[in-house]
Parts: C-alpha cells; structure tokens; sequence
C-alpha cells in the first residue's frame, strides 16, 4: 500500500515533467522559426538584418494610415573598423512609372515621399543614406503603401520590393 501510493506520486511527477519538456521544446522550435524568417545578409563588412514578415501587400490609404502600419525592419551592423556611410536601396518589382508614381514611402517614421522622387540608382531608389560608427547598428522602419487617390485599375497589389545596401565611400 505504501509503495503504490509512492509509485502514484512518483509517476504523477514524471509525467508533468513530460509535459514540461513537451511545452519547452515547443516553444524552441517555435522560436527557431519565427527567428528563420529574418534574412541575413552580409556585405563589405556590414551585416544586414531585413524583417518583412509582417509585410503583406501594398494598400491603398491615407498617409495616415500609411504611418500607422507596421512596415518592415532593415537593421545594418556596421563591423568595419572605422566609420563607414551607405545607402538603403529599394527596388520594386514593376517597372511601369504609372504605378510607381503612386507610390508613397516613408523611413523611420521622418519623412514621407512619393517613390519616383527619390534618388535613382541603376533600377532601385535611395530610402535612406547614413553614416555608422564601427560596432554600431541602425534599424531603419520602411513603410509604403499606395496614394489615397491612386487609380486603381493602374495600381499592382502584388508588387514585391528588394533591398540592397551600397557603401558610399
């Protein structure tokens, strides 16, 4: 009698720890993922973090609402060993200048632009130049969306955006 009851325990035991290393492995892999949706990328002693996994498609919205929205991270890590300037880069996917002329962007929440009156470089557009101190990291937050009057028979939800980093020297 005494036995089973310290048998009962003892298994009870057991089998909440189960379920704890259950849950904990869970979540790790859960982490792992979530963490796998992040593109990392390395260049000229930079190295560049793009999150755009809360990034869907282009809307068509007021500039306020265009702010409000979540947009996508562009973290740079400068490793250099001096301080070094570069350029974020975005390149859409459509050439046409009719959709890209209804195109607004803002960085880091300072400025609002409309896309073709950035600066052009080869077939992308500059979002942002800056200079980084060695060892320090800059996380720029990339929102666009479509202009409140924009046309929609000339607008491209589906449109998709690259990114690139250039150096400045």
């Amino acid at each position: 009698m005494e036995v089973s009851k310290q048998l009962k325990k003892q298994i009870i035991i057991e089998v909440i720890a189960l379920i704890f290393f259950i849950g904990v492995i869970c979540y790790a892999l859960f982490a792992i993922n979530k963490g796998n949706a992040n593109k990392v990328a390395s260049f000229e002693g930079f190295v560049i973090v793009l999150d755009d996994a809360k990034y869907r498609e282009l809307k068509v919205q007021s500039d306020g609402l265009g702010l409000q929205g979540e947009g996508v991270t562009y973290t740079v890590t400068n490793n250099n060993k001096d301080k070094k300037a570069y350029k974020v880069v975005i390149t859409p996917s459509v050439k046409d200048e009719d959709i890209l002329k209804q195109i607004r962007v803002s960085v880091d929440d300072l400025y609002l632009e409309d896309l073709v009156d950035l600066e052009k470089i080869d077939d992308g557009y500059v979002l942002t130049s800056y200079e980084l101190d060695s060892g320090y990291t800059k996380v720029h937050l990339i929102k666009y969306w479509y202009k409140l009057d924009s046309d929609e028979d000339v607008i491209d939800k589906n449109i998709k955006f690259t990114y690139k980093l250039v150096r400045e020297e």
